[in-house]
């Protein structure tokens, strides 16, 4: 066991610096490692049905020890003998504690748990975007667990969330959670493939325009669910990434439009559009991290740019790294961005917004694939 002693909100092991969670989709099985002094870290998780390991991770305090937890996905575990049902593993910072694994409660072939994470102290929320809902297929679900409770589940068929559980919506597909200023404790769940189908529920696959929605939880502990949910449009897949900004904010992408929206727990807070996205050769996809201070980054591909902590100030426009520039994560005053485009990607690239300077930093193992495909 190490001492957490000088620990700081986003360091694992202990060295008084911040760290990097970063998953890594190996040749079998994938692989989580942590950025520390600007190394990366392999990390092991002692349980041989777990696969799909780091498809999603996250950064947090949940135990007392001081020093950071990581929760990571692992979304095509294998659990009772149900293929791709998906698990969650917590790794101890300092080696303080066992790892402990979460999983559904009536686990789903092919639901993909673990899909997304997030946490704040002991709230840990989890994604599962490909699990079916009242025999619906891809509807999506959204568990809640902390302080050892088992995990909730909630879809957008649950009493007070609003719309419905409709096919190939992916709710859940992305997740943030986080304090709001009265104590409350806040969920916000991405549903990307939310389309224009009318209203009323929908049973037919795939049609209308994948717009996308997001919906906000206030009070995710509280016994009754109250949710408010706001629909995207123009097809712009809105809520394929969501972040919990420190303030009591969150912000969501609409990456197939160049836009960020901000939002509180009564409603749309702001949107802004990323100048530095313009063709950009993200696919359609884009990555969000926010800072302690409120800032935001935010990642298209080939591009990206960090949005101030206050409305109206001046944004920040990251140069093109190589091996590009999603996903992304603050790390201390510095950028973290994965390496997807690299064949194989075999690292991380480090910026240093500052000096404008960056540096790669590759994996130690030769079986790695894959390296940053998620932060945080």
């Amino acid at each position: 066991m190490k001492d957490c002693s000088k620990a700081t909100a986003r360091d694992f092991d202990g060295d008084g610096k911040d760290d990097v969670a970063v998953g890594n989709r190996m040749i079998i099985g994938g692989q989580v490692s942590i950025l520390s002094a600007d190394r990366l870290v392999p990390l092991t998780i002692p349980d041989k049905a777990a696969d799909g390991i780091g498809a999603a991770v996250t950064l947090t305090r949940v135990n007392a020890d001081n020093c950071a937890d990581l929760v990571v996905g692992a979304p095509y575990t294998e659990v009772d003998g149900k293929g791709a049902a998906g698990a969650v593993y917590v790794l101890y910072g300092g080696n303080a504690e066992p790892v402990k694994k979460i999983v559904s409660p009536q686990p789903q072939a092919g639901a993909r748990f673990g899909t997304a994470v997030a946490a704040y102290g002991r709230t840990i929320a989890v994604g599962a975007p490909q699990e079916k809902d009242g025999g619906v297929q891809s509807a999506g679900a959204v568990y809640v667990t902390g302080d050892g409770t088992p995990p909730r589940r909630i879809t957008q068929d649950t009493e007070g969330v609003p719309g419905n559980s409709e096919p190939f919506d992916g709710f859940g597909a992305a997740v943030a959670v986080g304090p709001l200023h009265d104590g409350r404790m806040g969920l916000v769940a991405g549903a990307p493939g939310e389309r224009d189908d009318g209203g009323g529920r929908q049973r037919k696959s795939r049609t209308g325009s994948r717009d996308g929605a997001v919906t906000v939880i206030p009070d995710v502990r509280a016994s009754r669910i109250e949710a408010v949910k706001h629909d995207g449009g123009d097809g712009c897949a809105f809520g394929e990434a969501v972040v919990y900004v420190p303030g009591g904010r969150w912000a969501a992408t609409q990456p197939r439009c160049g836009k960020v929206q901000f939002f509180h727990d009564a409603g749309l807070a702001g949107s802004t559009t990323c100048g530095a996205c313009a063709g950009s050769t993200g696919g359609g996809t884009a990555a969000l991290a926010a800072a302690p201070d409120g800032r935001v980054a935010v990642a298209w591909g080939d591009s990206a740019q960090v949005l101030p902590a206050q409305e109206g100030g001046p944004a920040s426009v990251v140069p093109t790294l190589p091996g590009g520039n999603l996903p992304v994560a603050f790390y201390g005053t510095r950028l973290v961005f994965g390496m997807p485009r690299d064949a194989p990607p075999m690292g991380v690239t480090v910026f240093d917004p500052a000096t404008g300077r960056s540096e790669q930093v590759m994996s130690r193992r030769g079986d790695v694939e894959g390296v940053g495909e998620a932060l945080g």
